[in-house]
């Protein structure tokens, strides 16, 4: 570790530097030669581009512009043509960094030219070009960035080298060649200090550090493994000692270097991870002598992983900070959105709902999960709207029945899917809005054949708007489908058309709120309620009802003890409470950051969360066993 008085750029590095390509500034201009040369690439490639920093014009309030504009274009890959184009057609509000954008692009084109050339001519137009674009940007660079671009140039000195054995190339060519050439380019910016230094493997320290910490020595990496150079005769490596070269001479290097470690350092911390994958690891033999005069500290004594003794979580203090109530007065935004992400996340609810961190659309090939949700419910809607109940669809044959899904999923797809694609109409779309009807189709067949299985019922209202009073909050609410049951009692039924997720309905924090919501709203008849999940995986009813005769393969509630009618009215009550508190605690303004099992795998705003300085106090217990050794 550095002196405390040493000057820091960084926490850690890694020894003997990283690949140059990954230095976020050289990654950018790699990727504009790679868009100029006319390599085609994906649209998140491009997003990505357009947000670095490293321009001159136009500013970042355009380029996020453009961003946008494109994201809502439904691209998937882009080219450097297909962008230009693309370019001179956006809307007046954002057309003036549209032709900043456009005029760069057309003068690095001009630079870079086209045909094929010599590494040396390569290397002058792509500086040319590169200028061309303002690359680096204006933006002021600390010592260690302004080293990296000077190094990023001699790399451009060394590629034009490369003519000696190479005649000539294609721009896209030159562009992968320069790419790979500085993937291989270790580099470290001569000032760059830091408090950790990572050495990808064992090796003598050399100088002194404050503390090691040793990672993998397990037996089948220590003592290493016999790795004899191929092109040379092995008795002559190993007459001439070569470690590498024999059983002896691994071992020999192995004893030397925990003596090198041990010799470097007061504070040295040696670990054996547990398992690889599936796979059970056993400690090296050589730490056997440290493990018994350890005794019982190996056995029992975990040191914390050096992230977290770095971070000294002791040190600071952690304070309740609820941000700014909801008017009670006001709508809950997003209607049951607010509750689910209440249950999944406090954090998250304030995050998207108060601050506004939506996660950006992500352009998709094919038709996107939310608009195949919406045509799908609008599909259903309507054929429901034509069958009525249980008896319109029992009296229709098979080809009556697929008539009229077609019919149905015709019209939706006019009014969803018609508009989206006059308004992208990238090739192929039409086809793509075809297959999407025939998808739909299909599953509209399997459920109607599910739905044939059931008790009579008539189907009350599709896509009912209705509002839920919480902690005197109004939530508004749009119901997919309530049925009215044979006996009089109601069924509330909720479409979902994406990935399903296993329902728990007796926690404290239940899945799903938006479907209590609707329960809430009609406890006083409901008898039943089901997610119905419509996905080419599956057809299923899954929810909970006061009988198991409800619905197909739904289960009773659980009655614990009590007759199943008073079971299901005391859980709905439970279930009402639970969605009060979620309710109050939104509209107090509490922002936990205490997250479900899960919920942080698919959330945008995990980078402004902090979870992982959570995490920390937990990772100690990934690896079985960690001591610091004693001299023996």
């Amino acid at each position: 570790m550095s002196p405390a008085d040493a000057p820091v750029a960084s926490l850690a590095v890694i020894e003997g530097g990283a690949s140059l390509a990954r230095r976020p500034i050289v990654a950018h201009a790699i990727d504009t030669l790679s868009w100029l040369s006319g390599a085609p690439g994906q649209f998140s490639e491009l997003s990505e581009w357009l947000r670095d920093p490293y321009w001159n014009t136009p500013d970042e309030v355009g380029r996020a512009r453009i961003d946008l504009w494109l994201r809502k274009r439904g691209l998937s890959s882009v080219s450097l043509s297909h962008l230009r184009s693309t370019l001179v057609a956006m809307p007046e509000e954002i057309s003036e960094a549209a032709r900043g954008l456009a005029g760069q692009l057309e003068s690095a084109a001009e630079a870079l030219a086209e045909g094929r050339a010599s590494p040396r001519e390569w290397s002058e137009r792509f500086r040319a070009a590169l200028e061309a674009m303002g690359w680096p940007g204006a933006r002021v660079r600390g010592s260690g960035e302004q080293q990296t671009v000077v190094r990023f140039f001699e790399l451009l000195d060394e590629f034009g080298q490369l003519a000696l054995s190479v005649r000539s190339m294609s721009p896209q060519e030159a562009a992968s060649w320069l790419a790979e050439l500085a993937a291989h380019t270790s580099y470290r910016p001569a000032d760059e200090d830091a408090i950790v230094t990572i050495s990808p493997a064992f090796a003598d320290p050399v100088v002194s550090y404050d503390g090691i910490w040793v990672a993998g020595l397990h037996a089948d990496a220590l003592p290493q493994p016999v790795q004899p150079d191929p092109f040379l005769p092995l008795a002559m490596q190993r007459l001439s000692g070569v470690p590498q070269s024999s059983p002896e001479g691994r071992l020999e290097e192995a004893h030397a270097l925990m003596k090198a470690w041990r010799a470097a350092t007061e504070e040295l911390v040696l670990s054996v991870p547990a398992r690889s994958g599936d796979l059970q690891l056993l400690p090296s033999p050589l730490l056997a002598p440290w493990m018994r005069h350890a005794g019982p500290l190996a056995r029992e004594h975990k040191p914390l992983w050096l992230a977290a003794r770095m971070y000294r979580s002791g040190h600071l203090e952690s304070v309740e900070d609820p941000g700014v109530a909801w008017p009670v007065e006001r709508s809950l935004p997003g209607g049951t959105r607010s509750l689910e992400l209440q249950s999944l996340c406090a954090f998250r609810a304030y995050a998207e709902l108060r601050l506004g961190s939506q996660e950006m659309d992500t352009p998709e090939p094919g038709v996107g999960f939310d608009v195949r949700g919406q045509f799908l419910h609008l599909a259903l809607q309507k054929l429901w709207q034509r069958l009525l109940d249980s008896r319109g669809l029992a009296e229709r044959s098979e080809a009556a029945l697929g008539e009229l899904i077609e019919q149905s999923v015709a019209e939706a797809a006019e009014q969803i899917l018609a508009p989206r694609n006059r308004a992208a109409n990238p090739p192929g779309k039409e086809r793509l809005f075809a297959r999407e009807c025939r998808r739909s189709v299909r599953l509209i067949r399997q459920l109607c054949a599910l739905e044939r299985q059931r008790r009579p019922f008539r189907v009350l209202a599709t896509e009912a708007e209705a509002t839920l009073t919480l902690a005197g909050a109004q939530v508004p609410l749009r119901i997919d489908r309530l049925d009215e049951l044979e006996d009089g009692s109601r069924a509330i039924l909720d479409y979902k058309s994406g990935r399903r997720k296993p329902a728990d309905w007796y926690s404290e924090r239940p899945s799903h709120p938006q479907l209590l919501a609707y329960l809430a709203l009609h406890r006083a008849s409901a008898s039943a309620m089901a997610l119905v999940n419509i996905t080419a995986r599956e057809i299923r009813f899954d929810g909970l009802a006061d009988s198991a005769q409800r619905l197909p393969k739904v289960r009773a509630v659980d009655a614990a003890g009590r007759a199943r009618e008073e079971a299901w009215l005391v859980r709905t009550q439970e279930w009402v409470s639970n969605l009060e508190r979620l309710a109050r605690d939104f509209l107090a303004g509490r922002a936990a950051l205490d997250p479900k099992p899960g919920a942080c795998d698919y959330c945008h705003a995990i980078g402004i969360c902090r979870i992982s300085e959570r995490a920390l106090e937990r990772l100690s217990e990934a690896a079985e066993l960690s001591f610091e050794p004693t001299d023996v």
